[in-house]
């Protein structure tokens, strides 16, 4: 009896390994061929010696003919295409990361990073930078004044909790709902701001709020790389405690887990990871919401798998919704697309969701 047990714990750990390569091949698959994707007509062979060309530093140069086609092309794909894949992968990842965490350490499935105000918030400082020319920060301007002001306003929802749980002690639905009176605050002051706005002005605080991908360049990889890995190894690192907390408070500081204090801690990490990413895409919304469901799905709701797998599914909601974006004419923002493709595939995932994937 104990062996078949065995045997079935094992059949069960290696399914759950299969799934994690299948979507991490899948991914890797849909990267190489999100470089291929544009309107300037680039085939995967133009990508694959493109790569080529940049390994053996034989980098083409501008020139006339056929030469500026060359160069032309090499610059779509690295410094046009190459950047916004990367971007995508970063961001999707980093959202599912903290939406796993977040639904883990609320224990509500209906939590994602955006759901204590962040992104409310930073769109907030956008619309100030949009429609007032004014920069929390001096000496910065345009641009880089927008992103300025979305990643210090996306902190200060995570900064009130903080502060007020130094004075009262609260719990995570306390600390939810905090930051949901939070988001609605900043909504309606970005509302009137909106109402008051130039057409211009207006245009560009719209497709913001929807999340795009199409200003990101090579500026913004780096730092959308480094909350990708800041998340991933903290999330990695607090795994087994969360773990704990979904057992409830109690039993938590039964078995030394403080669940007030690694909240906080969470929500910390969380909101400058996620103020990362909406400074420079906007609010990409239901990638932190599907991708852990959908992961739960395949490999349970052990935090040190499910992590991992929701940043690989949070990418690919990501790369999916970016290439289908650059395939049709207009442009749409890419939140958009993800919103149209989670929001069914949440009610899918939900009606279908087994008994061992549960909360």
């Amino acid at each position: 009896m104990r062996s078949e047990k065995v045997a079935q714990y094992r059949r069960k750990e290696h399914r759950r390994v299969l799934y994690i390569v299948g979507f991490v091949i899948l991914c890797l698959a849909l990267s190489v061929y999100s470089l291929s994707v544009s309107k300037f007509g680039v085939s995967m062979s133009d990508v694959f010696d493109s790569i080529a060309n940049h390994l053996t530093g034989n980098v083409p140069e501008r020139g006339t003919g056929y030469q500026y086609y060359l160069w032309m092309l090499d610059r779509v794909i690295m410094e046009d295409n190459l950047p916004r894949t990367v971007a995508g992968v970063a961001v999707g990842a980093t959202l599912a990361i903290c939406g796993a965490m977040m639904q883990s350490i609320t224990r509500n499935p209906l939590t994602d990073p955006y759901t204590i105000g962040i992104s409310s918030a930073a769109l907030f400082g956008v619309a100030i930078s949009i429609c007032y020319h004014v920069c929390i920060i001096p000496f910065f301007s345009g641009t880089s004044a927008s992103i300025v002001n979305a990643f210090v306003f996306a902190i200060v929802p995570a900064s009130v909790i903080i502060f007020v749980s130094t004075f009262k002690k609260m719990s995570s639905t306390m600390m939810v709902l905090v930051g949901i009176g939070m988001m609605y605050m900043f909504s309606a002051f970005t509302t009137f701001m909106k109402f008051n706005a130039e057409a211009e002005a207006l245009r560009e605080i719209y497709e913001w709020s929807l999340g795009t991908l199409s200003k990101t360049d090579s500026g913004a990889v780096l730092p959308l790389a480094l909350a990708l890995v800041m998340m991933l190894f903290f999330a990695m690192a607090v795994a087994n405690k969360i773990n704990v907390m979904s057992t409830g408070d109690n039993m938590a500081k039964s078995l030394g887990v403080n669940p007030t204090g690694l909240r906080i801690l969470c929500f910390m990490v969380m909101s400058v990871a996620t103020a990362v990413c909406v400074c420079f895409t906007g609010s990409i919304g239901f990638v932190g919401l599907v991708a852990p469901h959908i992961a739960r799905l395949f490999v349970g709701s052990d935090n040190k798998i499910l992590v991992p797998t929701s940043a690989v599914l949070g990418a690919l909601l990501i790369l999916v919704s970016d290439i289908v974006v650059r395939s049709i004419p207009g442009a749409l923002p890419v939140g958009t697309i993800t919103a149209l493709i989670g929001s069914p595939l949440f009610i899918y995932f939900l009606y279908r969701q087994r008994k061992n994937a549960a909360f």
